[in-house]
């Protein structure tokens, strides 16, 4: 069974880069580059593991981990922030956030945590 990740970066480039390397290794990736967009696909498939830029424009990424935080159809979902900002790191209060990944980050990094949190 293919193992579904629902990504939400708005860098063109990077999202890019992040599903051809997940895709490479096995998983099916939905890309969302809103945080709207991200919440109707997740509504839409069985995701297993969300991964998000904490710094979407003109979108505040708090409005999306309280949204899934709150709905037990999603609350278990494990959600990887990625942040090019290493201070964001400490904001451990955010509802729901397994782990953070730091900007720019290697395809290992990316792949070894996605494969500690992925069903």
């Amino acid at each position: 069974m293919t193992r579904k990740i629902l990504l939400i970066e708005d860098s063109e480039a990077i999202s890019k880069s992040i599903i051809v390397n997940l895709q490479e290794n096995g998983y099916k990736v939905y890309s969302s580059e809103t945080i709207t967009e991200g919440l109707k696909i997740l509504s839409e498939n069985k995701i297993g593991l969300i991964i998000a830029d904490v710094n979407l424009k003109n979108s505040k990424i708090i409005d999306f981990t309280s949204n899934i935080a709150d709905d037990s159809k999603y609350n278990l979902i494990p959600l990887l922030m990625l942040s090019s900002e290493e201070g964001k790191v400490s904001n451990k209060s955010i509802s729901g956030i397994e782990e953070w990944i730091i900007k720019p980050f290697s395809t290992d990094k990316l792949l070894k945590t996605v494969r500690k949190f992925s069903i």
